[in-house]
């Protein structure tokens, strides 16, 4: 790879490095581009959101938070968007989108929110009429029935090779 800067050798890099997310330094396993002649380090293409979803997963782990999928379930449970989601916990636009992608971890009250969410449809039912949120009845895990019967898939057909296709 040739550097932007200086025009340099540059090549990809793999090490343990601290990275900052707001007022607190994490330590993640990164992947840059460092230029051998000026030092320069960059990203390229999708390579940029990986720092910051290692970050997250790193202060999630370390907090205790819900992980993107947990929080991906909690929503789907009573069929909100992530827009309606913000609207019915009161958080900004694209917060959800963020925690969901794993680019950013939730703060510890925003996370004890979405336990209460996940636990305590109620709790959504009454926010969600205080603010005009469209969400269905909380989904419990369902069960297979004693008497329900089991039926086998249909049979698959496959085009023969010496068909006129």
């Amino acid at each position: 790879m040739i550097c932007g800067v200086c025009g340099g050798d540059a090549t990809l890099v793999q090490e343990s490095r601290p990275f900052p997310v707001g007022s607190r330094t994490v330590i993640i396993d990164d992947e840059f581009i460092r230029c051998a002649r000026c030092g320069e380090e960059y990203y390229e293409g999708e390579m940029a959101d990986r720092p910051f979803r290692r970050a997250a997963a790193v202060i999630r782990a370390e907090d205790g938070l819900l992980g993107p999928d947990e929080i991906v379930a909690i929503r789907a449970k009573y069929g909100l968007s992530q827009a309606a989601l913000e609207q019915l916990i009161g958080a900004g636009e694209k917060t959800v989108v963020r925690w969901e992608k794993g680019t950013v971890a939730q703060n510890k009250t925003a996370d004890t929110l979405l336990r209460v969410l996940g636990d305590h449809p109620e709790v959504v039912a009454r926010l969600a009429e205080e603010r005009g949120v469209a969400v269905r009845k909380a989904r419990r895990a369902t069960r297979p029935r004693a008497s329900a019967k089991k039926v086998a898939p249909a049979p698959v057909r496959h085009a023969r090779a010496d068909a006129a296709g």
